[in-house]
């Protein structure tokens, strides 16, 4: 067989195709003739005289392309039914009580400032199996998970983002059950780790433990942060990249013995045990899924080439778990070793350069989508850092065995290094904006379609194009949206927590930052915003406060405006350290200010109220844009109100205080702003309640128009010719990250 075939590709594109109809019969068969109307032209371009054995070739691509186009379709409706049993499941559990939960434990805890994290695969709810993750919140520090098996827990649980929640309370509510058997290859890992952290210093420990044993748990957010922002994070658990360094040196070592086959049959065990062994995380099953193909073939006698391995490993996993195909480490493992195999292959000279270009290009558009962030040439430091991870896995892995103070000294060496590149790449690091789905899809369909027909340079050349399409249609796109053509007022989906964006051409007002850097940042990028003329902080509570540092360390703002009462706590301390950057300015009682069509107006009560202090000390602001007003309130509750009440707050637009908590949003305050527009901002399914029942009959009463970021996701407020215009719109989804 021709290194350059892949026969598997179309295949592969079938299935692609069934999953994203989405269990429609109808797009399934539109996508189905177009497809096939594509290949047979191309079949009868390139066709040789015909005879039946030409003609039989020539449709049995066609004919695997339908096969698979079919299984997609029914993959995908099988998903639908079991989440539509669990969305079913989950309806019949009472919210306002505690539920029990069993899940298998894979993992360990991780720090999250006061509380700590579990995550598990799935999980029994009351008896009732959710195949779906499940984050286990404990708001104490959880018993040392040593052997056991299963984690059992009680406390409220709640839908996600990222699947299902479970906030635990005390201790009491939580035990673990049963135990690992001693020739469980998962019972070695977490003995080494035992290991690891009763003789090493603890950074050290950490770093071996997520290299050599994928347990990335304890790694701090510094380590973490400083190899994200180099583009470089995904060296530093372990994951495909260690599975492959692991195979080889296994595979060289048996072959220099002169035993190929025991090299295979190696391989292949190796492929089988290393995701017990390290846990079922997503890279190390994918990594073993192609080692274990690549075995198996040379077993069989049946050698294929890498691409095409490439193709088969990727239709396995999709048909063992379609959901994997919104996965952004799956879009990213197999755009990786594609860029390398289809694009960067087929270059002979100066390979490890066009290497590094295709991983960058293809790497970059999906990036962007799923993180909004991206460091340029990150993939040339992933070159200069992988013989110092290599030698980080060696060392570590010796002193697995041989906990030695030398090993753990030419660790925190090693590290050193990594440092240092991660930070000099950092420099070229950034949040930007993201690219539209559709551009995504017609970049994918375009290169796995380049994939199946072409060959050489001109398929290298047609994917290199083809992922040029997301990149551009996201720079501009953020060059078109750094200029509103009207006033405008965003308040952004950042969860359970304000962000408000004022906008008059080119300047821009940020009004609090809700409460991470990874909700607010993605959101301003998508805006084309990168400069702030100013920003204000209502009040210091990390909800409105806790992405602001972010904000002033990754963007330019020029001046910070802040409430000259309760400016204490971790935010203001750390506001305060980044006063280099930008001026910091206690703002008084009555203060304007003018930026383009907007002119503020600050109300800042002049006494500490008994409760509530911090949300009472909240920045009060009116925001004027020709003939009308927005009224921002921050988190000020009923004293504050009543206290501000006897002032001019008339307000078209009103941004209801303290996220319609029934602390705020009194009869009199309401009938002082009487509002037009009124909008909330919360997190979905917070657990709060926000907005309260009785906030939501108060302004329904007064006829006001209310619109909700929990419901309707970002809302853009346009002040056009003395019109308002409210147009709600969906941002780009941001994953969480690799971990």
């Amino acid at each position: 067989m021709s290194h350059e075939k892949v026969p598997a590709a179309l295949p592969l594109i079938g299935l692609i195709a069934g999953f994203t109809c989405g269990g429609s019969w109808i797009d399934a068969i539109a996508f189905a003739t177009i497809a096939i109307l594509a290949l047979m032209y191309v079949g009868q371009a390139s066709a040789c005289p015909d005879s039946t054995r030409d003609r039989r070739d020539r449709l049995k691509p066609v004919l695997h392309f339908l096969l698979f186009l079919v299984i997609g379709i029914v993959l995908a409706m099988r998903v639908q039914h079991r989440e539509a049993r669990e969305h079913a499941a989950f309806a019949r559990i009472d919210s306002d009580r505690f539920v029990t939960v069993e899940a298998p434990i894979d993992r360990d805890w991780s720090p999250r400032g006061a509380t700590f994290l579990l995550r598990a695969r799935s999980f029994r709810a009351n008896g009732i199996a959710f195949d779906a993750p499940l984050s286990i919140y404990a708001r104490f520090e959880p018993p040392p998970i040593a052997l056991c098996a299963r984690v059992r827990a009680e406390g409220f649980l709640h839908v996600s983002e990222r699947g299902y929640t479970l906030t635990v309370k005390a201790p009491l509510l939580l035990a673990y059950e049963g135990e690992l058997s001693s020739l469980d290859p998962a019972a070695w890992n977490r003995k080494l780790a035992q290991g690891i952290r009763a003789n090493g210093p603890p950074e050290e420990a950490a770093l071996i433990e997520a290299i050599v044993l994928g347990r990335g748990e304890r790694l701090s957010d510094s380590v973490r942060d400083g190899f994200k922002r180099g583009g470089t994070y995904h060296l530093l658990v372990f994951s495909g990249l260690q599975i492959a360094f692991a195979a080889a040196i296994l595979a060289l070592a048996l072959r220099w013995l002169h035993a190929p086959r025991a090299s295979d049959w190696s391989l292949l065990a190796f492929a089988l045990l290393a995701p017990l062994f390290i846990g079922p995380t997503a890279s190390v099953a994918r990594a073993s899924v192609g080692i274990g193909l690549y075995a198996l073939s040379r077993i069989l006698k049946r050698p294929t080439s890498f691409e095409n391995l490439w193709c088969v490993a990727a239709l396995i996993e999709l048909m063992i778990d379609p959901r994997v195909l919104a996965d952004a480490g799956f879009q990213l493992t197999f755009a990786g070793a594609g860029a390398l195999l289809f694009i960067g292959k087929s270059f002979a000279k100066r390979r490890w350069l066009a290497y590094a270009l295709a991983a960058e290009l293809t790497v970059a558009p999906l990036t962007l989508f799923h993180f909004h962030q991206f460091a340029l040439g990150g993939s040339l430091l992933t070159i200069l850092l992988t013989p110092v991870v290599f030698a980080m896995l060696v060392a570590g892995a010796l002193a697995c065995a041989i906990p030695h103070a030398s090993l753990f000294a030419a660790i925190r060496l090693l590290h050193g290094a990594c440092v240092a590149v991660n930070a000099f790449g950092s420099h070229a690091s950034g949040y930007f904006a993201a690219p539209p789905l559709a551009s995504l899809v017609v970049a994918a369909f375009a290169s796995l379609t380049a994939i199946a027909m072409l060959r050489g340079r001109a398929r290298a050349l047609a994917i290199a194009f083809a992922m040029l399409i997301p990149t551009g249609t996201a720079i501009v796109n953020s060059l078109n949206k750094r200029d509103v053509g009207q006033p405008t007022i965003t308040f952004l989906d950042v969860g359970q927590g304000d962000a408000i964006v004022l906008r008059s051409g080119t300047r821009n007002i940020l009004v609090d930052a809700g409460g991470f850097e990874s909700r607010l940042l993605p959101q301003l990028a998508d805006r084309g915003i990168r400069h702030i003329d100013l920003a204000v902080l209502t009040h210091v509570h990390p909800d409105h406060c806790g992405a602001m540092p972010a904000a002033i360390a990754r963007m330019r703002v020029d001046e910070l405006w802040v409430s000259p009462r309760q400016f204490r706590g971790d935010c203001a301390q750390a506001l305060l350290e980044l006063s280099r950057m930008t001026h910091i300015h206690l703002v008084r009682d009555g203060e304007e200010r003018t930026i383009g069509a907007i002119k503020l107006h600050a109300h800042v009560a002049d006494r500490t109220f008994k409760r509530a202090q911090e949300n009472n000390a909240s920045i009060v602001l009116v925001a004027g844009i020709g003939k009308r007003r927005a009224l921002l309130t921050g988190d000020i509750e009923k004293e504050a109100e009543s206290w501000f009440s006897d002032r001019d707050l008339r307000a078209d637009i009103l941004k209801v205080a303290h996220h319609g908590s029934r602390s705020s949003s009194i009869s009199i305050f309401l009938d002082v702003v009487t509002p037009r527009v009124a909008v909330i901002s919360c997190g979905r399914r917070n657990l709060f309640g926000h907005p309260h029942a009785n906030v939501l009959e108060s302004l329904d009463e007064r006829g006001v128009r209310t619109w909700r970021t929990d419901r309707n996701g970002s809302i853009d407020v346009e002040l056009r010719d003395g019109h308002i215009f409210v147009r709600p719109q969906i941002d780009t989804p941001i994953s969480a990250g690799l971990e």
